[in-house]
């Protein structure tokens, strides 16, 4: 029997109002890229994703759970985690580390001269994802705008999740193109200097538990 995958991706956007969020720049390609390899090599996979222009024909036998808000996206994943057992869970969505007190209903007026927003750390969802799952071979992501110290805190991140890999971006280099350190639990350090050099590694970790 194939194996199982469950992939996040996207962005968890956090309600303002009715009309406005506060998001981040990233789309979920990278998860989604992953989804579809994973899916051609015969994985059975699941895609929980926020992607505004996700073209649903692309990812034929993927079973794909589509959310918005962070709130939904909590929800749809730990019913999903309640429910189904995974081999692999890769955590690679855009999560918000804060969200507002409460959201303003309807839409707030234009034309004021200030607006204060009162923002609140949010749930770490991947320690809910390790509870829920805790045999599962859990990958997270891990983003920082320069490189210098990257290494440092996402072996960090990765100690206090209890995750098993973690897969570290410097926003500076993922400017000039597509590049990331994975990190296991000793800090041993992988540079990947394509998507297809992660899906290979990835694919590795999910077929055999081994870095």
């Amino acid at each position: 029997m194939s194996k199982k995958i469950l992939i996040t991706a996207g962005p968890t956007w956090i309600k303002i109002d009715n009309v406005r969020v506060i998001t981040t720049i990233f789309s979920g390609t990278t998860g989604i890229f992953l989804a579809k390899n994973f899916r051609r090599l015969g994985y059975r996979v699941t895609l929980v994703v926020n992607s505004p222009h996700l073209d649903k024909t692309e990812l034929n036998g993927i079973k794909v759970i589509p959310f918005k808000y962070f709130e939904d996206f909590k929800e749809k994943i730990t019913r999903e985690l309640k429910t189904g057992c995974y081999d692999t869970i890769i955590h690679s969505a855009a999560v918000s580390d804060y969200k507002l007190c409460k959201a303003f209903k309807g839409k707030i007026v234009s034309g004021k001269k200030s607006l204060i927003l009162k923002l609140t750390p949010a749930e770490k969802i991947i320690k809910m994802i390790r509870k829920l799952q805790k045999n599962a071979n859990l990958i997270q992501f891990k983003l920082e705008i320069k490189r210098k110290s990257l290494i440092k805190k996402a072996l960090k991140s990765l100690k206090q999740n209890k995750s098993d890999f973690v897969i570290a971006n410097a926003l500076e280099d993922l400017k000039l193109g597509y590049k990331s350190f994975m990190i296991d639990k000793n800090g041993n350090t992988l540079v990947l200097n394509s998507k297809k050099a992660l899906f290979e590694r990835l694919e590795n970790i999910a077929e055999c538990g081994g870095s």
